[in-house]
């Protein structure tokens, strides 16, 4: 018997062992997800630097919130993005915008011309949308770079893990922008309210056009 049990030990170990890395999910359970991000947005026109943590929710393809807060934890702004329209709110400016998405949606906060959809596309490794990207899939039949020559933005998504960790750069000719993304969570349950953005009191309310 002894010799029985340790071959089948030996063989349980040994299976382990060889046991590949969990790959972050795919399908319809990974459409309602979660991550924890960091970022570092360069404003070449301005020459200034923001380092951020973004915490991201999502349910694609329809619903997308992003917290954004400075690294000593400070909330800066929430942003909601509900089909085709975008919701956000800039705290330390007590200002609220609202209208429809558009590549200069976020234009008041980051200086970056991409289209709040194309954001959420980032996060969940898709093609960017819209007139004139073009994308390149790695050999793993993943997206890895997509770029808009007429207005020089660029897309790529590096150092990907199978547990879905990955560095995406977003680059242009007044911007930079490095993202980093910890693997999602994708048994997440969200509350009611969770992709709702209302006014708060004081706040001035701009009309994006």
């Amino acid at each position: 018997m002894k010799p029985i049990l340790f071959l089948i030990i030996s063989i349980f170990i040994a299976s382990c062992a060889t046991q590949p890395a969990k790959e972050s999910p795919r399908g319809a359970s990974w459409a309602k997800s979660q991550w924890e991000t960091k970022a570092v947005v360069n404003d070449l026109k301005a020459n200034k630097s923001h380092s951020l943590d973004i915490d991201i929710l999502a349910q694609y393809p329809q619903n997308f919130r992003m917290e954004v807060s400075a690294l000593l934890g400070a909330h800066v702004a929430s942003f909601v993005l509900n089909g085709q329209e975008i919701k956000y709110t800039l705290i330390p400016q007590k200002k609220f915008f609202q209208g429809k998405a558009s590549d200069a949606s976020f234009l008041p906060i980051m200086n970056i011309p991409l289209h709040p959809i194309n954001f959420m596309n980032v996060a969940y490794d898709r093609p960017l949308q819209g007139a004139g990207w073009i994308c390149k899939n790695s050999s793993d039949g993943k997206v890895s770079e997509c770029s808009q020559e007429s207005r020089g933005i660029k897309v790529s998504w590096v150092g990907r893990t199978p547990e879905g960790q990955k560095k995406v750069l977003i680059s242009g000719p007044t911007f930079e922008m490095r993202w980093l993304f910890r693997p999602p969570q994708t048994e997440v349950q969200f509350k009611d309210d969770t992709f709702r953005l209302e006014a708060p009191e004081e706040f001035k309310t701009i009309q994006l056009r």
